[in-house]
């Protein structure tokens, strides 16, 4: 560890001492130090399982005093909450051991394996994760938080490069991350996947059509377990997979706009992110000279007073671009247009709103064509 790096931690030490003055500090666990991502390109391709990468729980309390005792801006929050999804969704790409991997505005039945995600802490400094996974059956994958520091060297973040091989200042915890969910999928066995796989189309039918499919799984304090399987060639089979269809095609719409904006707004916010750091990292320097008395830097000199002044009036700036980012990303309403049974639907409102909207009509489409009763009935 270089005495920079060292430095840094011990500066992150006297930090967490000032928030657990104000009785907000949390026990951080062991950083994830210098990761390398792992690949399975031998993944037989029936085993791969689709994963939902949910949209993080941003984590903000709601009190503002402490919010501001954390130092959290909630409009920036909003954003990381839709733009570090993005990140892992690509760190679990690259590793070449997965199916589909989507980033969705709320836990998707189609999905395999659901990842969800809270913010703890998320600065140009550090950034910690509160990692919940698990798949279809109910089980636990992974329940754990990740910790990650960023150096100086991470900084400025280059442009027009994977921000995950190349560039990302916390490309780590996405890696660490990738390869513990590796792990545990490895050691579910040759069978594991095609369970998984039978049970999340089950769950899938049973949301769909309850009289139809409803006792074909069980239910268990949160586990599912298959009682039966459908014939094959169901007819009633045939039409949920071509419902999954259309799902899946506006679940990839949706994936893509959150890879958009991501891409649109990531100049904005890592140069946010490496202000934010410089500031920090001032901010405990000089709480370090002050109570050490030093000459170069006494408390309330001027020359102290101005460089905090000035890494202030920078950092405002860059909360403003990220607050008009967040605003775009909020209110993102670019209307979707989608066919279905000869039928052409537009959607409007936020992804979420479409999100919800379009697995309601649906549903509705599903019950047209079979006489049963629609789930939202």
């Amino acid at each position: 560890m270089s005495a920079r790096a060292l430095t840094t931690l011990l500066f992150l030490g006297i930090f967490s001492g000032l928030f657990a003055v104000q009785g907000y500090a949390q026990e951080a666990p062991e950083p994830v130090g210098k990761v390398s991502l792992q690949r399975d390109q031998a993944m037989v391709e029936a085993n791969r399982l689709d994963i939902a990468v949910v949209v993080f729980d941003d984590g903000v309390p709601e009190a503002v005093a402490e919010q501001n005792a954390r130092g959290i801006l909630p409009k920036v929050r909003a954003v990381e909450s839709t733009f570090l999804p993005v990140n892992l969704r690509q760190a679990l790409q690259a590793s070449d051991a997965w199916g589909v991997i989507r980033v969705t505005p709320e836990e998707s039945l189609l999905a395999h394996v659901q990842v969800k995600v809270r913010i703890e802490q998320a600065t140009g400094l550090e950034l910690r994760l509160a990692v919940t996974v698990t798949d279809a059956t109910g089980r636990v994958w992974l329940d754990r938080t990740y910790l990650d520091y960023s150096a100086e060297a991470d900084y400025p973040v280059p442009e027009e490069v994977d921000p995950i091989l190349d560039g990302d200042p916390f490309a780590d915890i996405y890696g660490a991350i990738a390869n513990d969910m590796l792990a545990a999928r490895q050691a579910l066995g040759a069978r594991g996947p095609r369970q998984i796989q039978q049970v999340a189309f089950l769950r899938y039918a049973a949301a769909l059509a309850p009289d139809a499919f409803g006792d074909y799984i069980a239910e268990q304090e949160g586990h599912y377990k298959i009682q039966r399987l459908p014939a094959e060639g169901d007819d009633m089979v045939a039409r949920v997979e071509r419902i999954r269809s259309q799902e899946y095609l506006f679940v990839d719409h949706v994936d893509e706009q959150y890879v958009d904006l991501q891409r649109e707004m990531a100049p904005a916010y890592n140069l946010w992110r490496q202000y934010d750091r410089e500031q920090a990292l001032y901010r405990l320097e000089y709480e370090q000279r002050a109570a050490e008395r030093d000459k170069q830097g006494r408390y309330g000199s001027f020359s102290a007073l101005q460089q905090v002044y000035n890494q202030y009036k920078v950092s405002k700036i860059q909360q403003q671009d990220i607050r008009q980012l967040a605003r775009g990303f909020d209110n993102e309403t670019a209307p979707t247009v989608l066919e279905s049974s000869g039928q052409v639907y537009r959607l409007t409102g936020t992804l979420e709103q479409q999100y919800s909207d379009w697995r309601r009509i649906l549903g509705q489409i599903f019950a047209l064509e079979t006489g049963l009763p629609s789930p939202a009935e």
